[in-house]
């Protein structure tokens, strides 16, 4: 299997990568055009910053945006909305802080507050970067600095003798909805959106029955678990004479059975390993810890045995097929053709266990009685 930095399993995630670059480069695209009408009241307007040490600060938080937004657009794992790396939250708080404290800083340094109060108005943008990628961390920080710093420019503004106080703070008030009521709204329905979605997608990756993963939800949770250049084990369990347990005992009792199975198998795989239904009474086992062809024959056997309890109404055993794939036999597939590959090896030796006698284990690539 490729190194994680050039797999191609990442083109089967939610966040297509067209969409994550579309966005990233819209940000970083805001972020230089944050500088804009700050550049255009130090060039050619009294109520900007005065001249000297304001001046010159003023300039560098303009200048910090040309940095700010190349690290931006580089950075693809702080814009992902629905699966979101765990990194995510430390860099999405870490923006949000310096668009807050840049912007903050900028405005108070304005000679003209009534003038810097309009400027309050990009604290919108920011909401918006918050209210669908920050955590609910970020979303605190933002409301109570953003909320800070309008109320002190709104003071600020009114300590002016001509300034119609009034009107100011219905400014501010303005300000803060625009600012933060639109953000909680958006942030709350984001929320709601992502969550039912992951209700939505999860029971679409679910087999209804068994509670197992079906072979989409397989592929996910292979592309989630598998970072490194490992051989996958696969293991491709068959009921022996289910359809007589159908015949002979209704379809209730062979969904009990089949329930059974499941739960037994997915006891037995644990922590390192996946286990899916891939259809009628047929499971697939996928081992994600690196494995080779003894260790997986031993696998297949327990989990055959672990299948088999005499003292069950309807006692069950199985036919096993177990196959390997390698990391040179995927080298440029994509996880689903990995898993098909697998799927499809464990398939030819699980009908020579049925050819066998059934109840028994048959690996890819060799003969066993």
């Amino acid at each position: 299997m490729t190194p994680p930095a050039d797999r191609r399993f990442t083109k089967d995630t939610p966040d297509q990568p067209a969409i994550v670059d579309l966005v990233r480069r819209r940000i970083a695209v805001l972020i230089t055009a944050f500088a804009l009408p700050g550049a255009l009241l130090i060039l050619g307007s009294p109520a900007g910053p005065p001249p000297g040490a304001p001046r010159i600060a003023a300039i560098g938080i303009l200048l910090s945006t040309v940095p700010v937004s190349l690290i931006v657009y580089r950075t693809r794992t702080a814009f992902l909305w629905f699966n979101r790396p765990s990194r995510q939250a430390g860099l999405a708080l870490a923006f949000t802080v310096y668009a807050d404290v840049g912007t903050a800083g900028f405005l108070l340094l304005f000679r003209d507050q009534g003038t810097a109060l309009f400027g309050c108005a990009l604290f919108a943008v920011v909401s918006s970067f918050v209210a669908f990628f920050g955590t609910s961390i970020a979303v605190v920080f933002h409301v109570v600095a953003t909320t800070a710093v309008i109320l002190i420019v709104t003071l600020r503004a009114a300590l002016d003798p001509s300034a119609d106080t009034l009107a100011l703070a219905a400014a501010g008030v303005s300000l803060w909805l625009a600012v933060n009521g639109t953000m909680t709204v958006i942030s709350q329905t984001s929320a709601t959106l992502h969550s039912n979605l992951r209700t939505q997608i999860g029971r679409a990756q679910t087999d209804p029955l068994t509670g197992l993963l079906n072979l989409r939800g397989l592929e996910q949770m292979v592309l989630r678990r598998v970072d490194d250049d490992v051989t996958l084990g696969f293991l491709l369990v068959d009921l022996d004479h289910f359809k007589r347990v159908n015949d002979l005992h209704g379809h209730l009792v062979g969904d009990d059975v089949l329930a059974l199975a499941a739960s037994r198998l997915a006891t037995f795989v644990g922590d390192d390993g996946l286990v899916a239904r891939r259809g009628g009474e047929e499971f697939l086992v996928v081992i994600t810890a690196d494995v080779d062809e003894g260790e997986l024959i031993d696998r297949a056997e327990s989990a055959r045995h672990r299948l088999h309890v005499p003292a069950d109404a309807v006692p069950i055993t199985a036919s096993v097929g177990a196959s390997l794939v390698t990391p040179d036999d995927i080298a440029d597939q994509d996880v689903r053709s990995t898993i098909r590959l697998g799927m499809h090896r464990a398939d030819i030796a699980m009908y020579r266990a049925k050819s066998a006698g059934r109840d028994n284990v048959q690996f890819h690539g060799s003969r066993r009685g």
